[in-house]
């Protein structure tokens, strides 16, 4: 029997959700370096960051305040990464080396994944063990089986030339596979999020209502679909619901106080429902902290439930509400 899992949060929130203005900087210039762009949060709420500045990886168990991990040894300028539930780290390492690593768990040493052109700017492991990389030049995303030692890659996305149809991406971004395999990706230069049906090479396009994004660098999911996206030249976050979509933070314009952003790159949740972002021009990685979840009265709690079928056990993110 084959058990799938995902291992990055999904938190079930409420329509009136909120975070709280003011983030706390979770790490520095001085343990990040300058400009870093990738993080992760896995669902241990074990938190992952590419310093880009010292071709490092800075690791965070949960509950440490330290990195109690760093990896290094033939990384360059790394973009963006990905943890799986098994511990394996992918990591962007196409700048100069042509491909995504992967170091396994606790392991001081990596073994190539996935050759590509440069750069992945973001980096994506889907439920059936498929690694995604988002070809930033070539404006297009491709696809590999982790289950199959062939170097076979697939266009999942995009032509390859930049464009601006439902077929063509110009400088995808960050990306997000959901459980029913839809690809979803931060179409920087068209300033829009596509998405694209299991299969698909045809996309469409997410509306934001009032919403106006620039250069969109991610993109995540919570547990009922709705999207959170780095809007990066508009140094903000941007979250929908059921009201359609809002400024989460970095709503009063950019800058270096605790309640502004810079350039955020890429964000994930943690189980909580707290959000790290990357602050690019800021050299640090912010936390804003979930102060408001209630639903008519009860509070959302995001719990795990499996789901058994003939030849896969799949566990996924559900929801249910306390008093």
């Amino acid at each position: 029997m084959l058990h799938l899992s995902i291992s990055y949060n999904q938190p079930k929130l409420c329509a009136n959700a909120s975070w709280n203005s003011t983030a706390i900087t979770f790490a520095n210039s001085t343990v990040v370096g300058t400009g870093p762009t990738g993080i992760f949060v896995d669902s241990n709420n074990t938190v992952y960051v590419a310093d880009r500045l010292n071709n490092r990886i800075q690791v965070w168990l949960n509950g440490n305040m330290t990195p109690s991990r760093t990896i290094s040894g033939g990384l360059y300028a790394s973009y963006s990464l990905f943890a799986t539930d098994n511990g394996d780290i992918y990591v962007d390492n196409a700048y100069s080396n042509m491909r995504v690593d992967k170091w396994g768990t606790n392991s001081n040493s990596s073994v190539p994944a996935m050759y590509v052109c440069p750069q992945c700017t973001g980096v994506f492991v889907d439920i059936n063990n498929m690694l995604y990389c988002s070809v930033y030049n070539y404006h297009q995303i491709v696809s590999q089986s982790l289950d199959k030692s062939l170097n076979m890659l697939s266009i999942v996305a995009g032509t390859g030339t930049a464009g601006a149809t439902s077929l063509t991406l110009n400088s995808p971004r960050g990306i997000f596979v959901d459980t029913n395999l839809s690809l979803y990706v931060a179409d920087g230069n068209n300033n829009r999020i596509q998405k694209f049906m299991s299969g698909q090479l045809n996309g469409t396009t997410i509306p934001t209502g009032t919403i106006t994004l620039s250069m969109p660098s991610a993109v995540v999911l919570d547990a009922d679909g709705y999207l959170f996206i780095s809007d990066l030249y508009n140094n903000r976050l941007i979250g929908s619901g059921s009201y359609g979509f809002r400024c989460i933070a970095g709503c009063s314009g950019p800058g270096s106080q605790s309640n502004q952003l810079s350039a955020p790159t890429i964000l994930s949740f943690d189980s909580y429902g707290n959000i790290f972002v990357s602050d690019y021009n800021n050299n640090r990685i912010q936390k804003f902290l979930l102060i408001t979840n209630s639903c008519n009265g009860t509070t959302a709690v995001t719990t795990i439930s499996t789901v058994t079928s003939t030849n896969t056990t799949l566990t996924t993110a559900s929801s249910s509400k306390r008093t």
